[in-house]
């Protein structure tokens, strides 16, 4: 067992070190153990990381028991919930480099022996995950859990008895339609978020647990227990035991995430229907990893899995269902022929070893290969003239009527314009919704379009709209929409050129994304003037250096 903490604690060259140490209360016996960092996003802001302060004890005492020494500390944790719709979302997804560079930072300059990350949000899970395969030491997640969802038997718009927050906005739109009265949208308010914890429902934060556990990141069944629930304390420990056993076995994140984890990442993400940032995030992670992994190939190994899970906003089912169905490790061996079994995980064994008595607890939640929920996979790549790098769809969360769509576009320039017209009913059904400079130069920070997507669902326009864009959606987006179009506006890409009236096709089963007027490919060759926000702070630092959304939209780290 090699400890890089000893080359900065051994007496008497570092007796420096060992005195700042005890300054602390730390003794002789626990500057000879192997020192492993805590890294803990608490905060009292965002629901889902409320709880860690909680978590990071039971860690702690893992660690301890299983002959470390455990070192904290903090880093952000944003909440894309109270982010949605305003400017403050442009601040999300440039947190997640943050984050990463901040744990490099302190592990690096401390010569820390491994890790354990706790974090449950959209941004925040990623973030982490990229700084483990950047640093590539020893290192576990753990998530503090979902939520328990709301109940709602009637007028249900999922079809079952759960809901979570992401109702309320979809119920502003029913609200201003008047299909709903003003008490009933106030008891969405007080009961769509019982307890604390990442959101009920299958958005960004659920779907990047998951797949931390799905490419060995995570302790098996460990990512949908509810935040509530006492096993969250009993995995938190049992991870801080786990991390010993990567450091003793000298093995590193990057033993771990690999192509092939990976890739059982992408068909866990298909098979369940899990958020679009996905996308963004397994190439943000890749890249650290330095794996080569396209947005061509994320779109061929997500094509290769049918959508088996129907959770909310892609079904009727709620994060608690998926739990008590038996979580990823059932979705792994419903699965198992299509994985790579022989992929390490912090476990210590292989993922074929960890399914092996894994049994499916309820076949409606979590279905077989044999019978999906539909044929199609849980995310999509489009390409065609309006998007030849590349755009990102969610099948699982669009109508079956809604999968090829063509129409007049309805542009606008900002979220903001749009949510003004969408309100002020200057979109019919038939028209194609297309928002721009959002992406993430543009934004700067790739804003999501979840405020407009729920709006429009909650008129009842999901279905007879589609809405793309070069921003992102949320996790808990449903309709008919498109993403991630690449090149963004603010590069020059085809979406800048687009007019009123244009006709535009969506063909998501042959994915494919066209603007059908015969002077486009003409019209795209002369220039006009691109639209650039003028941001100031970290924006400003960001939008100039971040890449295209097609490659994961990261802030490069390496020649």
């Amino acid at each position: 067992m090699f400890c890089r903490s000893q080359s900065i604690l051994k007496q008497p060259e570092w007796s420096n070190v060992r005195a700042l140490y005890k300054s602390n209360g730390f003794t002789n016996e626990e500057l000879e153990k192997p020192i492993i960092a805590v890294v803990n996003s608490f905060n009292t802001i965002c629901p889902g990381h409320f709880n860690l302060n909680n978590l990071v004890q039971h860690v702690r005492e893992g660690i301890r028991v299983a002959g470390g020494t455990p070192v904290e500390f903090g880093t952000i944790g944003a909440c894309d919930g109270m982010a949605m719709g305003h400017k403050g979302m442009r601040h999300i997804l440039p947190t997640r480099e943050l984050i990463a560079n901040d744990i490099e930072m302190m592990i690096e300059a401390h010569k820390l022996d491994g890790m354990v990350l706790l974090g449950s949000c959209d941004k925040i899970v990623p973030g982490m995950l990229m700084a483990a395969a950047r640093l590539d030491i020893p290192a576990i997640l753990v998530n503090g859990g979902p939520t328990l969802p709301g109940r709602m038997r009637k007028d249900n718009p999922y079809g079952g008895e759960h809901i979570d927050h992401s109702i309320i906005q979809q119920s502003l739109g029913s609200l201003n339609a008047g299909t709903i009265d003003w008490n009933e949208y106030l008891w969405l308010e007080d009961n769509a978020c019982p307890t604390i914890g990442s959101c009920a429902m299958l958005g960004t934060a659920n779907t990047m647990c998951c797949l931390s556990e799905a490419m060995g990141m995570s302790l098996p069944g460990s990512a949908a227990i509810p935040a509530v629930y006492s096993q969250r304390m009993a995995v938190a420990f049992q991870s801080g035991k786990a991390i010993m056993e990567l450091v003793k076995k000298d093995i590193t994140a990057r033993q771990i995430i690999t192509r092939n984890s990976l890739s059982n990442a992408i068909k866990i993400n298909s098979a369940i229907g899990g958020s679009t940032n996905a996308v963004l995030h397994i190439l943000a992670i890749a890249y650290e990893a330095e794996v080569s992994l396209t947005l061509e190939d994320f779109g061929a190994i997500s094509s290769q899995v049918p959508h088996i899970s129907p959770l909310i906003p892609g079904g009727q089912y709620a994060l608690l269902d998926f739990y008590e169905a038996g979580g990823i490790p059932a979705v792994m061996k419903e699965l198992e022929s299509v994985l790579d079994l022989d992929e390490m995980t912090v476990t210590g064994q292989t993922v074929s070893q960890n399914i092996v008595n894994v049994v499916t607890l309820n076949k409606n939640v979590i279905r077989s290969l044999n019978n999906p929920v539909a044929t199609n996979s849980g995310i999509a790549v489009l390409k065609g003239n309006l998007a030849p790098e590349g755009a990102v769809t969610k099948p699982s969360a669009i109508p079956e009527e809604a999968l090829k769509f063509t129409g007049p576009a309805v542009v606008f320039e900002s979220e903001k314009d749009a949510l003004e017209g969408i309100s002020s009913n200057k979109v019919k059904a038939g028209d194609v919704i297309v928002i721009r400079n959002e992406g993430p130069k543009g934004g700067p920070g790739m804003p999501e379009m979840y405020k407009a997507m729920k709006l429009l669902v909650g008129m009842n326009l999901g279905s007879k709209v589609c809405l793309i864009t070069d921003g992102r959606f949320s996790g808990s987006n449903n309709g008919c929409f498109v993403g991630h179009i690449c090149p963004e506006a603010a590069e020059g890409g085809p979406i800048a050129y687009v007019k009123d009236g244009d006709i535009i096709t969506v063909d998501v089963e042959s994915g494919m994304i066209e603007v059908v007027n015969s002077d486009f490919e003409e019209r795209i060759k002369k220039e006009i003037e691109i639209i650039r926000n003028k941001p100031k702070g970290y924006l400003y630092v960001y939008s100039n250096i971040v890449t295209s959304a097609s490659t994961g939209a990261v802030i490069p780290t390496r020649e």
